[in-house]
């Protein structure tokens, strides 16, 4: 297997295959634009279960917004999304520098940043649903921090597993764990190098690569939503105005979801201004099915 082979295997056993199935991801080697762009071009995923699971399950998720059997495989695109993904978390890694390296957290953000802006848009509303079935969750990992005290001390673990040593003999040593579940805006809380706002501007920009997952997300705090033209280029078409529907109905949080799409209307770029209409006409395609969810729950 080339060296772009194994990087790829290696990215959809921890990262991809956890991402979309559930479970634990365990972030790898950035790979930075250069390699994130080329190294998915003409492969595919090795491990046939992985594979099947994988695309069962984007296909699961496509047909919660419309009918269909089979999706393509993972575009090179989306294979680039899903490593700088990786790399955005890597952005978090304590253990990335010591106290004189401090600046990589930096340089692995501007790196994100590149990468992100060189992916494609997307050209129809089925890519738009193929990069949403494989990226849907991106907003739903967390990292779990443990804080171990006992008798005489006490140790903190950010995203690893409580020390068994100090863990030992918890009634003797009055050993108490309190764990805490941080969600992926709020990773880079205690990091030096990079800041929360350009980390949350981070996770906006690979959003607005995935306009679908955008839009279904909307009714998120942060990044808080805006119209970009990924977005705006999605509902300007009837197809992916009825998915991008679908998909914020389906959301959960509809309601807050339409507050905020309201907001973005009314802030809207002034270089975006033309396409207000285009909003508004979508915010009147949600009204309905806000209305069918609220009669259905």
């Amino acid at each position: 297997m080339s060296d772009d082979g194994a990087r790829l295997e290696e990215l959809a056993q921890a990262v991809l295959g956890p991402l979309i199935c559930g479970g634990t991801i365990t972030p790898v080697r950035p790979f930075g634009p250069r390699l994130a762009l080329r190294f998915a071009e003409g492969r595919t995923i090795v491990d046939q279960d992985l594979r099947t699971r994988v695309d069962v399950i984007r296909v699961r998720v496509a047909r919660q917004l419309t009918a269909l059997d089979t999706l393509p495989d993972l575009s090179a695109a989306e294979w680039a999304l899903v490593a700088g993904w990786n790399d955005l978390v890597q952005v978090t890694n304590h253990e990335l520098s010591g106290p004189l390296t401090r600046g990589r957290h930096g340089r692995l953000m501007n790196m994100v940043r590149e990468l992100v802006s060189a992916v494609p848009p997307c050209r129809s509303p089925l890519e738009a649903l193929c990069r949403h079935a494989t990226l849907s969750r991106v907003l739903e990992a967390f990292r779990t921090d443990s804080t171990l005290r006992w008798w005489t001390g006490s140790a903190s673990f950010r995203g690893r597993p409580v020390s068994k040593r100090l863990a030992a003999w918890p009634e003797v040593r009055k050993v108490q764990i309190d764990r805490t579940r941080v969600p992926l805006v709020k990773m880079t809380d205690g990091l030096v190098g990079v800041s929360a706002e350009e980390f949350v501007n981070g996770v906006g920009a690979l959003l607005a690569r995935t306009p679908l997952t955008d839009l279904a997300t909307a009714a998120r705090a942060a990044p808080r939503f805006a119209w970009t033209p990924g977005s705006l280029a999605l509902v300007a078409s009837p197809l992916g105005r009825t998915l991008a529907a679908r998909a914020v109905a389906r959301s959960g949080a509809a309601g807050q979801a339409r507050v905020n799409l309201e907001t973005a209307t009314r802030d809207i770029s002034p270089a975006f201004a033309a396409m207000t209409p285009v909003c508004r006409l979508f915010l009147d395609e949600l009204a309905p099915r806000d209305a069918e969810a609220a009669r259905t729950r």
